[in-house]
């Protein structure tokens, strides 16, 4: 039966059912993500019950797939039948369709499924499973609307990568991956194996690899308010490595098998030359100097976790390793990583710099190049293809390396004009351990910002490729790094629901994509996530709140990522609800309020209560006079800028509301008349990544004349100062005054950054945005 005459019969039977008077289907309520090539819709829904038979024809592989995924979503098992009849799911054999293409039709008595490979059909599946109803749980009413499909995904690679050398999530963990992946018709898991804090994967030959490299000492932390990734303290001579965990070469087997059964190929990463502390803790004859004790990093690290590269022993390690992961994994790629290594271990060999005269090569990028070119070498001799980080570029690229361009699009650009192929993963889009929302609201988690929309919007194809440049683009993934993601509720938090606009990106032509309508159909996939209890970010949903200050009342403006949203908040301390006050323009506070904000649509709650507390406070546009200066390029508006109402962000690259000082802090706030206070609150920043952290101690003192001061109060904060992290500290230190005329501020910095910080020996840096006088 062709493509025409099977159009014609659905054409013929959606009449049919229309003179019975059953209910059209409405396209807006067809919620596939991602989005088909071709959607039609028809009248009535086919009946998904206990007697529904499934005839899987020719493609037996696929049975135990549909009648357990099946199952999964209503509760019974489809029967298996050798005849096609009506309450049947009918896969059919057809010839002319790409591996991964599917047409699916249903009608009221029966689904049919058309494909060339089992890719297809089981994609269709997918389709089928979106396709039941939220609420078919709890109606136990499992009907598929009657919708003619035409699809296929418009890039060959389409991936999720998911670190599990700073967090080990253990096999099951990877099976629920590969599930959630399989409904979104990503076909690649990238594999992050190894790297500084942690070696996963047995490997026989170098048994220390998981005896030692697997495990480190154990500084974790789940409090989500918290973030000490860069600058935990180090493993010391006599501290017992407890925490980590690795896969056997059994385990990965399995994982394998289970993978090949949703159609997801394994992309292993064993990151190498950089990153590898793990490998010199557990075999440190590879490193440059053999004789010192290395430990598994217990957070982040930027130096001194390199392999030697002028060492033959160390090629002969790789390729040890290397084949035995490539015996173990099917897929004809295998990443080696190359990003971020560090290469002054190098510089400052005497081998290595003898290496690199020997070998004629530039300088320690042309020897990074040299190792890559090597490690091809053995990847391509058992037959495979080696992919690395955009770094891999440096010093000449390998002759048939493919690159993951992650440092934006333009290592991505240079190696397709180059010939090579490429698999795009920039940052700032398809980073997925970045924040998505304002950072305010968000958990302490992640970093800088990838918003939802951001996501969504990425165009794979950068412009100023030619078509055969172009078609160099193999796909796109999503990247989950986890040095902040300590558990899995983080990992799903994070991943969702930015995996779905990725696997839309991914999958469908950019000419169909829409954000608008994207958001619509995520609505439905995310009513599914609550009622399997998958914790997601809700901050797409969210309305962020932002204020300018002028010294005497604050602007405030309510926006969102989403088009046109509709914003009810409130200023009286409740909870908005769909008939607060509808937000239209911007409006000004002339005195502290609490503005609680969120995002309705047809009178039901989109996302989250946004809350903040912009204080009016009494020293509000008081001159400010600096007895030590502060750093220029901080905060403009001098006099006024530590009390002009302008309170700043966590971490918002270029965020002028915070003043910085690298000496001693010392200021006088001039008040305007006399005036009694109660409390002084200073809100400091610690970013400890940057060398930004909160003072030590800071004191306030009180004048009646304007000459002489007393001391009202003060606190101690040695024990906050040197606790890493990144997010806002709160002051309040109790003063009791009365008839002040001038307050004068003292805080007292850190004087040199200590060890076991990852600034150790540099100055510290204060930042301050506003002096509240209460």
């Amino acid at each position: 039966m062709n493509k025409l005459l099977l159009s014609l019969l659905s054409i013929l039977f959606f009449s049919f059912s229309g003179c019975k008077k059953e209910k059209a289907i409405n396209i807006k309520d067809v919620n596939i993500i991602p989005k088909p090539v071709e959607l039609k819709t028809g009248i009535g829904n086919f009946e998904l019950t206990e007697n529904t038979t499934l005839f899987v024809g020719r493609f037996d592989n696929l049975q135990n797939r549909f009648l357990e995924e099946i199952k999964m979503e209503t509760g019974f098992q489809l029967k298996p039948t050798d005849k096609v009849k009506n309450n049947c799911i009918d896969i059919q054999l057809v010839e002319n369709l790409a591996e991964e293409e599917y047409r699916l039709l249903v009608t009221k008595k029966r689904i049919t499924i058309k494909s060339s490979a089992s890719a297809g059909a089981y994609y269709a599946l997918q389709t089928i499973k979106q396709l039941i109803p939220v609420d078919a749980n709890e109606s136990k009413v499992y009907a598929v609307p009657a919708v003619e499909i035409s699809d296929k995904p418009q890039f060959a690679w389409r991936g999720y990568m998911l670190d599990v050398s700073r967090h080990f999530f253990g096999k099951e963990k990877i099976k629920e991956v590969l599930d959630f992946m399989a409904e979104l018709k990503l076909n690649r898991f990238h594999w992050h194996l190894t790297d500084d804090q942690g070696w996963r994967i047995e490997i026989k030959k170098y048994p220390k690899l998981t005896e030692v490299g697997a495990w480190r000492v154990d500084y974790t932390i789940t409090d989500e308010s918290l973030n000490d990734w860069w600058g935990r303290p180090l493993q010391k001579v006599g501290e017992e490595a407890t925490y980590g965990g690795f896969y056997t070469q059994e385990d990965i087997k399995e994982i394998i098998a289970y993978a090949k059964e949703r159609h997801i190929e394994i992309l292993p990463e064993i990151d190498v030359p950089g990153h590898s502390k793990e490998i010199l803790a557990s075999y440190p004859e590879f490193s440059c100097e053999p004789n010192r004790q290395f430990y598994v990093a217990t957070g982040g690290v930027l130096g001194d976790n390199a392999l030697c590269a002028s060492n033959p022993d160390t090629y002969k390690f790789l390729e040890d390793v290397l084949g035995e992961v490539m015996d173990l994994f099917p897929l004809n790629y295998i990443h080696i990583g190359g990003d971020e290594c560090n290469k002054s271990g190098w510089k400052h060999h005497n081998q290595c710099q003898n290496f690199i005269k020997e070998k004629d090569l530039k300088n320690e990028h042309g020897l990074q190049s040299y190792l890559i070119k090597q490690v091809e070498k053995m990847v391509n001799a058992k037959g495979k293809n080696l992919i690395g980080w955009n770094e891999i570029l440096e010093g000449g690229l390998a002759p048939n390396a493919t690159v993951m361009s992650w440092q934006g699009e333009k290592g991505g650009i240079v190696a397709a004009k180059a010939g090579h192929n490429v698999i795009m993963t920039p940052m700032e889009y398809n980073y997925l351990d970045l924040k998505q929302g304002q950072s305010e609201s968000e958990p302490n988690i992640g970093y800088s910002e990838a918003l939802l929309s951001t996501c969504y919007n990425y165009k794979v194809i950068p412009e100023g490729l030619n078509e055969e440049e172009a078609d160099r683009i193999m796909g796109i993934q999503g990247n989950l790094w986890t040095e902040s993601i300590s558990d899995w509720s983080k990992v799903t938090y994070m991943t969702f629901p930015r995996l779905f606009a990725v696997a839309e990106n991914a999958w469908t032509s950019e000419n169909a994509q829409s954000f608008d309508d994207f958001v619509e159909r995520l609505q439905a996939q995310l009513r599914k996530m609550d009622a399997k209890g998958i914790r997601y970010a809700k901050s797409a949903f969210n309305p962020w709140i932002h204020q300018k200050g002028n010294g005497k009342s604050i602007e405030i403006t309510l926006e969102s990522e989403l088009t046109s949203p509709e914003i009810r908040y409130t200023l009286d301390g409740s909870e908005p609800t769909e008939n607060s006050m509808l937000y239209s323009a911007p409006f000004t506070l002339t005195e502290t309020k609490t503005i609680k904000a969120a995002i309705f649509k047809n009178g039901k709650r989109l996302g989250d209560i946004i809350e903040n507390t912009f204080p009016i406070h009494k020293a509000a546009g008081a001159k400010v006079v600096y007895n030590h200066p502060f750093s220029a390029g901080d905060k403009a508006a001098k006099e006024l800028a530590l009390t002009d109402l302008n309170y700043g962000q966590i971490e918002v690259d270029g965020d002028k509301n915070w003043q910085g000082f690298y000496d001693d802090f010392d200021v006088i706030i001039e008040l305007d008349h006399p005036t009694d206070i109660e409390e002084v609150v200073i809100n400091t920043l610690r970013l400890t990544i940057f060398g930004i952290y909160p003072p030590m101690q800071i004191e306030v003192y009180g004048s009646i004349d304007g000459k002489t001061f007393t001391k009202l109060g003060d606190t101690d904060l040695s024990d906050k100062a040197l606790i890493h992290g990144r997010n806002r500290i709160v002051n309040k230190i109790p003063c009791s005054g009365s008839g002040l005329i001038k307050i004068r501020v003292k805080a007292k910095l850190i004087d040199l950054i200590p060890e076991g910080h990852h600034k150790v020996g540099d100055k510290a840096y204060l930042k301050i945005d506003e002096i509240v006088i209460l």
